[in-house]
């Protein structure tokens, strides 16, 4: 039995579900209400894995910015964070910043942002994908997350990428969290791209903030 305080309605509503199925059911129904739905995710959240929540959501919100859908998303969330994480979990939250849905996306991206050492393999993953702009995300969130491993992380992403501003977005990052250390593979950086003025000039903006 699920016990659910709707932030919404701050109703008290109780739903009983006899199965997964019946509460997935629930709460993929249109006609359903929404206190019914939370109630349902509630049971889902508590009886089957994150990940088949996850699904579950994405198949709510695949295609639409409905706003009703954000209390749902922001329950899910508000649990996911205080779960053991699988690497399923995450490559289910990889598929959901492809989501044409806004407020799904964002939510991801705070995820990350706020639990960037908890999400380090995801986001690695993330820097190998074949999609530079999700490399680039990665890299956004790297720079912004700054837990121990970030600095030795974009180092090894600089000397390996090959796309233009996928590289500088991180040579960007090491300027603002490297040191001195780092001087050396910018000036290799540069060496490397003598012919492009604009990895040069970003190159020289970094060693100019590592050097103080």
């Amino acid at each position: 039995m699920a016990l659910i305080k709707n932030k919404v309605t701050q109703h008290l509503v109780e739903e009983t579900f006899d199965s997964i199925d019946s509460a997935k059911n629930s709460f993929l129904n249109n006609n359903e209400t929404e206190e019914n739905k939370i109630s349902a995710i509630d049971y889902l959240i508590n009886n089957s894995s994150m990940l088949d929540v996850l699904d579950i959501l994405m198949e709510l919100t695949v295609d639409e910015n409905d706003i009703k859908h954000h209390v749902y998303i922001d329950l899910v969330f508000s649990n996911f964070v205080n779960t053991k994480k699988s690497d399923a979990d995450f490559e289910a939250m990889l598929q959901m910043l492809k989501s044409k849905n806004v407020y799904l996306r964002n939510m991801v991206i705070k995820y990350l942002q706020e639990n960037g050492t908890d999400a380090r393999v995801f986001i690695k993953r993330l820097m190998e994908n074949p999609d530079k702009d999700l490399r680039i995300f990665a890299i956004n969130i790297l720079g912004d997350v700054r837990f121990e491993e970030s600095i030795e992380m974009l180092r090894y992403f600089i000397a390996q990428e090959d796309d233009i501003n996928a590289m500088m977005t991180a040579i960007d990052y090491l300027g603002e969290i490297g040191s001195c250390d780092d001087i050396d593979l910018l000036e290799a950086v540069k060496k490397e791209h003598a012919d492009d003025p604009y990895v040069v000039f970003g190159a020289d903006v970094a060693i100019e903030r590592l050097r103080g």
